[in-house]
C-alpha cells in the first residue's frame, strides 16, 4: 500500500512504503518534540508521535493541518524540523540505520517549501484536537518523544 505526504492532493507529494513511512515519521518526531513550543508546533509533533497505525494510514497532506494567520511561521517550524532531521538529530537513539531517510527528507523539504495553504483553509480546525490532554505531551525518558494519545513512545512501541 504505502502513504502519501504532500502539500495538497493536486501538488507535489512524497510516496513512501509503510516501512519508509515509519522511518520518515521517526526521524521527524525526534526534532519536532524537541523544538515544539506553540500549540501548532506541539500539535504537529504529537501528530508525528501518534501516527503509527500502519497499513497505509499514516500519510497526510499539509492542507489538513490547522494553519493560522501565521502560517508562514508555522511552515518555517516544519522546515526547521526537517533541517534538524537532515542533520541526523538524535538518530543515535534509533534502533536501526535509516539509509533512505536523507532522500525522504530532501524530497519533503521541497514539498513544504513550495506549500501555501489555500486562503479558505487558514483558521480551520483540522487534523488534530486543538485541546489535547496534557498527558499526551509527557515525554519518553529514553527518546524524548511525546507519548501521545497511546501513552507510549513510538520508538519503544
Amino acid at each position: 500500500m504505502g502513504n502519501w505526504f504532500g502539500g495538497s492532493a493536486s501538488g507535489p507529494r512524497l510516496k513512501l512504503s509503510n516501512g519508509g513511512s515509519e522511518v520518515f515519521l521517526d526521524v521527524l518526531a525526534l526534532p519536532a518534540c524537541e523544538l515544539a513550543e506553540t500549540s501548532f508546533e506541539r500539535g504537529f509533533a504529537l501528530l508525528l508521535c501518534n501516527s503509527r497505525i500502519g497499513l497505509g494510514n499514516e500519510g497526510f497532506d499539509l492542507d489538513e493541518l490547522p494553519w493560522s494567520a501565521d502560517w508562514e511561521g508555522e511552515r518555517a517550524f516544519l522546515l526547521r524540523v526537517i533541517e534538524s532531521a537532515q542533520a541526523h538529530f538524535h538518530w543515535e537513539l534509533l534502533s536501526y540505520e535509516p539509509p533512505y531517510a536523507d532522500r525522504y527528507l530532501a524530497e519533503y523539504a521541497e514539498v513544504v517549501r513550495s506549500y501555501r495553504p489555500p486562503a479558505e483553509a487558514v483558521g480551520l480546525p483540522r487534523m488534530w484536537d486543538p485541546d489535547p490532554v496534557d498527558a499526551a505531551f509527557s515525554r519518553c525518558p529514553k527518546h524524548g518523544l511525546f507519548l501521545g494519545d497511546y501513552t507510549d513512545c513510538r520508538l519503544c512501541f
